[in-house]
């Protein structure tokens, strides 16, 4: 099966396809010719679909995904910058959960818009884990403030510069501030292996994170339950990871108790060149 078709119907002959493939493995042979693929095209492409996304009529598809098959971008839909500002701007780390359970759908809505961020070389190497029950998260937490207290133990200094200890007291009266009692957790991870995982899971989440209010959620950086799984076996076992995975970012999820009607200020350190 060819790398790509192109039907000739609709191709304009534009050199939009040749111009934007990051690979540069699509050429014309003549400003009349259609489309075709180098040289060991195959083996170069990384199936990010831009050629297909920069056509204007549709006429580019790629073996693995037809135009037609291909959601439409809606140009009118964009919001304006003012909107977009306001919306990052509004974004608040939530702490405070409801108990209502956030639904698979939405949690499942949201981590396939996750799946559209970048990744480098668009290798994609994100997975998830999804603990979507209360009894799960706090199972985990458990664990977490074991790591806790043995990390009081054995390295007093480092325990009480990040407040282990009153953590864990916390802990030990009912109150939870390691994971909020947050109804859900998704947490990122991929093949330790190799180099682009860390990054790709942040990025992901990042845009999880973003696009959760739309539904009606707030998020929360869990990074006591990511450090821990870097240090702790016993989390490592619970979490049961596909063996040569690791974890790279964890997200709290839930439906927000409070509303927010103001912007905290921030100054932005910037160094021109």
């Amino acid at each position: 099966m060819p790398l790509f078709t192109i039907d000739e119907s609709k191709c304009k002959k534009d050199k939009l396809c040749v111009m934007e493939c990051p690979m540069q493995i699509i050429m014309m042979k003549s400003s009349d010719s259609i489309p075709e693929p180098v040289r060991a095209a195959e083996k170069l492409c990384i199936n990010c679909g831009h050629c297909v996304a920069v056509c204007p009529t549709g006429a580019f598809s790629l073996n693995t995904m037809k135009a037609e098959e291909c959601e439409n971008i809606h140009p009118d839909w964009n919001p304006g910058n003012e909107v977009i500002e306001n919306y990052m701007k509004a974004r608040r780390s939530v702490r405070k959960y409801k108990k209502a359970p956030v639904e698979k759908e939405k949690l499942q809505q949201l981590i396939n818009m996750a799946a559209y961020a970048p990744s480098g070389h668009n290798s994609r190497p994100v997975e998830w884990t999804v603990i979507s029950d209360k009894d799960g998260v706090k199972e985990i937490t458990s664990v977490v403030i074991d790591w806790m207290k043995k990390t009081l133990e054995d390295k007093p200094d480092l325990g009480k510069m990040f407040h282990f200890d009153m953590i864990t007291k916390a802990w030990d009266m009912g109150i939870d501030t390691v994971t909020h009692n947050a109804p859900s957790i998704v947490i990122s991870h991929g093949k330790k292996a190799n180099p682009m995982t860390s990054q790709a899971c942040t990025i992901a989440l990042s845009h999880l994170e973003l696009a959760a209010p739309s539904l009606g959620l707030g998020c929360c950086w869990g990074g006591f339950v990511t450090w821990c799984a870097m240090e702790w076996k016993p989390l490592r076992e619970k979490l049961a990871l596909p063996e040569g995975n690791a974890l790279f970012g964890t997200m709290l999820i839930g439906y927000p108790l409070f509303k927010y009607y103001r912007v905290p200020k921030r100054e932005s350190i910037i160094h021109w060149k």
